[in-house]
């Protein structure tokens, strides 16, 4: 059984609030130091507010930038540039505690486990990427397989060797880990967050440590990457840039441009053009993962791989967030692992709950009337689940973050109730359920009743039974993507013929087709260490063809698909407000957001926030400008800011609290 897990699974609520504005520390932008005077590529009636040069420039902070500016460094590059949409780096890595995994490592020859290698790992990751109709770009994977290991070592002796990680029972740091189909071998690592520390993935904090402490590279956040820039010869040599407060700025790369700037599965109108069914869904992924890489790379002829586009990633362990009828929480209780049932709307259990394939039973929701289902379990499985994902029992615990999500009952009959579930149904469901737990026999779905032999879980040992019933709503979540950019084997971006934009990489998310359409355990993460300093050595190493004819790819996005709706202002207009203070509040991210409104001649002249819970550095976007923008506007309708919409709607709805009262 798992020892330690940590925050694991906790792909939080963050990850659809992350907005700020404010640079990092070692940004300078808004100093009064010179900036390096540098010959724009761009039309020249383009003025721009800020200019940089470096050997590197990165669009995209997540943990694939992060990455390969570190190794363009250690490459000998002098400078390098990182440019990052959201106020802070990490990207979803950020709030993602995750598993990552590589063969012959470090920890598997402490531990004596010394049978592994590259090409039994490249078998496993070929398994899984073949499922489901996967057709992964098999050079790409040979690519990650041959630098896995050292990415690995690299970011575990940058400082994760000093971390926890979580233990299987036997106290190794090399495990199978729960919730996921299973290696045939120990290769899966998970080092697990400090205490106290705002980084879930200690990968992400200790490459922003070595970022911070390197004077050769310099980070802009809260400024969008918007277009590339090439020379007469078609290299690209630097990209244009938007900050968050309307700024221009021209970043020259004398040597390339790294992209890296995610998927699209944070912009519904983006997937849904290639994927139908995910109409409805709700989504976890980063709203800046919203696919605008993919179109400034388009705009320079880059192709994209058509067939994995429509390839979604889904997880059947979504909630709704708060306020929200579009963006959610990939947060299952995991109770299931410990004896607790899935049911519809109606009652039924429907599916193997403990199949190892995430894609069984997001396939079996999808097909669900409504499209949504209830974990159902009982204080004494709740407890069951302590030691194996700790993270996930004490979001749901009493005084958790996802504690209001929980419906309850003293009795199966008042819990069938308070879910809206037939009650008959619904009892004779538990019931039979429960009679192939007494007997162990596998049931009609499936499930069988006994752990297994190197499997970090249990299985229906428990019955649904015990002083106190619960249910938990979930709904398919969407995650990531796996269409993208196509590259080369060096990563290099191609046209559609296969021909490389000389200076053009990209690493991540945003590269095409890598893992087919199932992901094996571990690959994701420390597949952004690997293709980040892989693509980070080739720029810094690889001469750039003599010449390239620059024309956008037929297929190039509109502009539409990255466009936010206009909100109508006079929907919440201001109207025979008398002069006074008054105090409102709405639920934010963790907890209350107070505010205290001040009226003046019939308008709202002040609003002070004065109390809330949101994190600090993420949303302050939203704290520091939508009280500006009610007041401008003298209305409680107005534009949120799309990384923090969560903290956006709250304060709208707590001045329209105290104005009501």
């Amino acid at each position: 059984m798992l020892k330690k897990l940590g925050a694991l699974l906790l792909s939080t609520v963050l990850l659809v609030s992350l907005a700020a504005c404010g640079e990092k520390d070692n940004s300078n932008v808004n100093s009064d130091e010179t900036e390096t005077p540098v010959e724009t590529q761009a039309d020249s009636s383009n003025q721009y507010d800020v200019e940089d040069e470096a050997d590197v420039v990165i669009i995209g902070g997540g943990g694939a930038g992060m990455a390969a500016a570190i190794e363009a460094v250690d490459q000998g590059a002098e400078k390098v540039i990182i440019v990052e949409k959201l106020p802070i780096l990490g990207g979803a890595m950020r709030m993602r505690t995750g598993q990552f995994s590589a063969p012959d490592t470090t920890i598997q020859k402490e531990e004596g486990l010394t049978e592994d290698s590259k090409e039994r790992y490249k078998e496993a990751i070929m398994g899984y990427a073949y499922l489901h109709g996967g057709k992964p770009i098999e050079y790409i994977i040979d690519t990650y397989v041959d630098n896995s290991t050292e990415a690995w070592e690299w970011i575990y002796d940058m400082g994760v060797k000093d971390y926890d990680f979580v233990t299987d029972e036997d106290g190794s740091k090399a495990i199978i880990n729960s919730g996921h189909m299973p290696y045939d071998y120990k290769r899966t690592y998970v080092p697990l967050p400090k205490e106290g520390s705002e980084i879930s993935n200690p990968a992400i904090e200790v490459m922003e440590k070595r970022i911070d402490d390197e004077d050769k590279i310099k980070v802009y956040t809260s400024v969008e990457g918007r277009k590339l820039l090439h020379d007469d010869k078609g290299h690209v040599n630097g990209a244009e840039g938007l900050s968050a407060n309307g700024e221009k700025y021209h970043f020259k790369a004398n040597k390339g441009v790294i992209m890296t700037t995610g998927g699209y599965a944070g912009n519904p109108l983006l997937f849904e053009e290639y994927a139908a069914d995910l109409n409805n869904l709700i989504s976890a992924a980063l709203p800046s993962g919203d696919g605008y890489g993919l179109k400034m790379m388009q705009e320079l002829g880059a192709s994209l791989t058509d067939e994995a586009m429509e390839w979604i990633e889904t997880y059947p362990k979504g909630i709704l967030n708060k306020n929200s009828t579009t963006t959610g929480t990939n947060g299952s209780t995991g109770t299931y692992y410990a004896g607790g049932i899935l049911v519809n709307i109606n009652g039924e259990r429907f599916v193997n709950e403990v199949a190892w394939d995430d894609e069984v039973r997001n396939a079996a929701l999808k097909e669900q009337p409504e499209n949504y289902m209830y974990e159902i379990y009982t204080d004494t499985i709740f407890e069951a689940t302590k030691d194996m994902q700790r993270g996930m029992y004490d979001a749901f615990t009493e005084g958790g973050q996802y504690e209001d999500y929980i419906i309850s009952g003293n009795t199966l009959e008042e819990l069938a109730e308070n879910i809206d579930v037939p009650v008959a149904i619904f009892v004779e469901t538990v019931n039979k359920y429960n009679e192939h737990v007494e007997t162990k026999t596998v049931d009609e779905l499936g499930r069988e009743f006994e752990k297994k032999e190197n499997e970090n879980r249990v299985e229906a040992v428990n019955k649904i039974e015990g002083d106190r019933f619960y249910a938990v709503r979930i709904q398919p979540i969407v995650l990531s993507s796996r269409g993208g950019i196509l590259v080369n084997e060096y990563n290099q971006v191609m046209t559609k013929d296969e021909v490389v934009i000389p200076g053009l990489y990209a690493a991540g998310e945003v590269v095409g087709q890598m893992w087919g359409r199932t992901i094996a355990p571990g690959v994701a993460m420390n597949g952004v260490m690997a293709f980040g300093r892989f693509a980070a050595k080739n720029v810094m190493t690889i001469d750039q063809a003599e010449e390239y004819s620059v024309a956008p790819a037929s297929d190039t996005f509109a502009e539409s698909l990255f466009e936010k709706a206009a909100v109508d202002v006079s929907a919440g207009a201001f109207e025979n407000l008398e002069d006074g203070t008054y105090n409102g509040s709405a639920e934010g991210m963790y907890g209350d957001v107070e505010v205290e409104v001040t009226v003046e001649d019939g308008k709202v002249s002040k609003i002070d926030i004065t109390n809330h819970e949101e994190t600090p550095g993420i949303s302050d976007l939203a704290i520091e400008n939508i009280p500006k923008d009610i007041i401008e506007a003298q209305s409680s309708e107005v534009d949120s800011y799309s990384s923090a919409t969560v903290t956006s709607v709250a304060i709208m709805e707590a001045v329209r609290d105290a104005l009501n009262k």
